[in-house]
């Protein structure tokens, strides 16, 4: 229980790093935040995610194909509101040409935002706000370095961080049941009714059959719970 209680301890400690810094962390923040735990690359992923559950961005993550936590989904086609307020958009972008030397710059870059959001658009959310969200990140990372002295792919990959942690909060109750503390809640659920139901300890391959996924991420999750593998002997 101590344990389990620290580590939580520790994931409130690092949102309050995260709120220090315009809720933005990068992977390499995390993994040294955590770097006394030795966590497992699953188990980082898992915590990657429950942070952008909270609404925080964290630059060079990306979720991985055939694990709990799904893979990102294909860009959803625009609806015609979405359309008609995409082809407005582009026009106000245009008219920003041949403005002061910030206003190209920023012209310069809006359109990538705008591109960037339709690459990962998610019907669940409009299309608006998802540029919206995407141009927040761009003046953040714009506001850290002058004009002509911003890296691009730095930049870029700052305003994606900032995209997928909006799309994750908008969509979280859809997915709310693969998030890193529902999943330690139906694993302690899962585990208890086998054992009133069997008379014993279950072993992490029964569990694992039992949720339909592998021993590895069943481990993953009893760590991050503050629990040992529980083996029937």
């Amino acid at each position: 229980m101590a344990d389990r209680l620290e580590f939580r301890s520790k994931l409130g400690s690092i949102q309050e790093l995260a709120a220090g810094q315009g809720n933005r962390l990068t992977v390499e923040e995390i993994e040294k935040f955590f770097e006394e735990d030795g966590l497992s690359r699953e188990q980082t992923e898992l915590v990657c995610d429950y942070l952008l559950s909270q609404k925080v961005s964290v630059t060079g993550y990306k979720r991985q194909p055939g694990k709990i936590i799904e893979a990102e989904e294909e860009p959803a086609d625009l609806d015609s509101e979405e359309q008609d307020y995409l082809a407005e958009y582009m026009q106000d972008i245009e008219s920003m040409k041949g403005g002061t030397i910030e206003e190209a710059r920023m012209a310069y870059y809006l359109p990538l935002v705008a591109d960037t959001a339709l690459q990962m658009h998610q019907k669940e959310v409009f299309i608006g706000d998802t540029i919206q969200e995407g141009n927040i990140s761009l003046v953040t990372a714009l506001s850290r370095c002058e004009a002509g002295t911003d890296d691009e792919d730095t930049v870029m990959e700052e305003v994606r961080a900032g995209i997928r942690a909006f799309i994750e909060s908008q969509t979280e109750t859809k997915r709310q049941d693969k998030k890193m503390v529902n999943q330690v809640a139906e694993l302690d659920e899962t585990i208890r009714h086998m054992s009133e139901d069997m008379g014993r300890k279950v072993s992490v391959d029964e569990v694992a059959q039992q949720l339909g996924t592998t021993e590895e991420q069943i481990e993953a999750i009893l760590k991050l719970a503050g629990e040992e593998a529980r083996e029937d002997k």
